[in-house]
């Protein structure tokens, strides 16, 4: 079964850490990278330098708010961006009109941090993934995301 192909570009480990733990526990079938920064973001995604053979990635959890150059500028420098498949990751709302008037980002395709089972499940982001599960596997073997229940004292490093 081929794997969903997920960038997330985040500077905040804490905040990875959280959103990669909701995908997990949605039991979404896929594969991961990271960057840190704006500008390792667009050489990922066009495959330039140490990214040169980077997959192209089905779904990009995009920060609005990096170092270097922030999710808007991300985007602005990669030809094609309006056709991505992109769920912006942000602390706050300030940046949703300019992502929705150049890149027709809807309102719910933005969560906010630190993101939740509960928040990608009520987003389209969630959608999306499932569309592309459909897309990469046989279209009888693919299973409905699902919400595995897990109380979050059995998640190590979480702060009260």
């Amino acid at each position: 079964m081929k794997q969903v192909e997920v960038l997330i570009v985040e500077d905040n480990g804490a905040d990875r850490f959280w959103l990669e733990y909701a995908l997990q526990n949605l039991g979404v079938n896929y594969t991961l990278s990271t960057v840190t920064d704006g500008e390792q973001a667009v050489d990922f995604l066009l495959k330039r330098g140490e990214y040169a053979a980077a997959p192209t990635p089905d779904m990009i959890f995009l920060d609005a708010h990096l170092p270097k150059a922030d999710g808007i500028e991300v985007l602005r420098q990669v030809p094609n961006a309006k056709e991505l498949a992109v769920c912006v990751t942000t602390n706050s709302d300030g940046q949703r009109q300019a992502f929705r008037e150049e890149f027709g980002i809807e309102n719910s395709n933005y969560l906010l941090k630190p993101v939740t089972q509960e928040s990608l499940l009520s987003s389209t982001c969630c959608s999306i993934l499932e569309r592309r599960m459909r897309r990469a596997v046989a279209p009888r073997t693919v299973t409905p995301l699902s919400v595995r229940r897990e109380p979050l004292s059995s998640v190590k490093g979480r702060g009260a």
